[in-house]
């Protein structure tokens, strides 16, 4: 382990290899490259504070802003960043296992990579697992993955390095079974729990996105529920289309007109009369 930035209000230690690999990638980043970075691993096993530590080693500007939980607000930190910046892209922080909603982040991110490329950015992308992202982006696009994971007694603050040779040979061999044991990684590491930026602010900022989730995901699960409610009611002839619409206003508060009705059951395919 070396320290970096010793001396300085900013002084952590590091893996001397992660060091060195980190080294080439900001200098080659300077020859009009981009560096992306795949960071994975089990829930509580340290991913997002050890991809923030990689990121502000290669960016020592890299604060909160630049730590992204939804897809919205990775757009705007890939469009508003400056040349050589990190930015770091935390799907991980809700367990987010789900093939809808990881069909949106593999969207995102390869729909950014041009900009990306365009603007030299470091990009560190933590997940759940490093074989539910786009197939491009894990094998092509991304430079390693770092996958971490617990030891013994739920020893936390270890992590295996896949360098682009390895990582692709681990996504085909692995990917069935999701399996991390073939091939071998390029050597194991430790990393210690150590914030970059603060602790409290980068806890606050994550419950809030979480939070933020969870009210549109409510709202949008609602809207289904009801959207096939009143398909149901209409398709069975019970009301027609002024009816349901003033009977979904009474009962939830929330107006909705005939043409509304009318709209939303063209969308659903109906063809009976109004």
């Amino acid at each position: 382990m070396v320290k970096v930035f010793e001396g300085t209000d900013y002084e952590y230690t590091m893996d001397g290899y992660i060091v060195a690999n980190l080294d080439i990638a900001i200098k080659e980043i300077r020859k009009d490259w981009d560096m992306v970075f795949c960071v994975d691993g089990g829930e509580g096993v340290g991913k997002s504070v050890f991809a923030m530590q990689l990121a502000f080693y290669c960016d020592q500007t890299f604060n909160l802003s630049r730590i992204s939980f939804t897809p919205e607000a990775f757009k705007k930190s890939v469009l508003s960043a400056e040349k050589y910046q990190a930015i770091l892209y935390d799907e991980g922080f809700s367990g987010l296992n789900s093939r809808a909603t990881m069909s949106i982040v593999n969207k995102t991110l390869v729909s950014m990579l041009a900009e990306i490329r365009q603007k030299n950015l470091f990009v560190f992308v933590v997940a759940p697992t490093f074989f539910d992202l786009d197939r491009y982006l894990a094998i092509w696009r991304s430079r390693a993955l770092f996958h971490c994971y617990s030891g013994n007694d739920f020893e936390r603050g270890m992590v295996a390095f896949y360098n682009s040779d390895k990582k692709k040979e681990l996504y085909m061999n692995g990917k069935k079974f999701y399996s991390y044991y073939k091939p071998m990684p390029n050597f194991r590491s430790r990393f210690s729990n150590h914030y970059v930026v603060s602790e409290v602010a980068y806890r606050n900022l994550k419950y809030k996105a979480l939070q933020d989730r969870e009210v549109v995901e409510t709202i949008a699960e609602g809207k289904t529920i009801r959207n096939a409610l009143i398909q149901y009611i209409y398709e069975n002839k019970y009301m027609n289309h002024r009816e349901i619409a003033e009977y979904i206003t009474q009962k939830s508060g929330v107006k909705i007109t005939r043409q509304g009705i009318t709209n939303l059951l063209k969308r659903g395919h109906t063809t009976h009369d109004t």
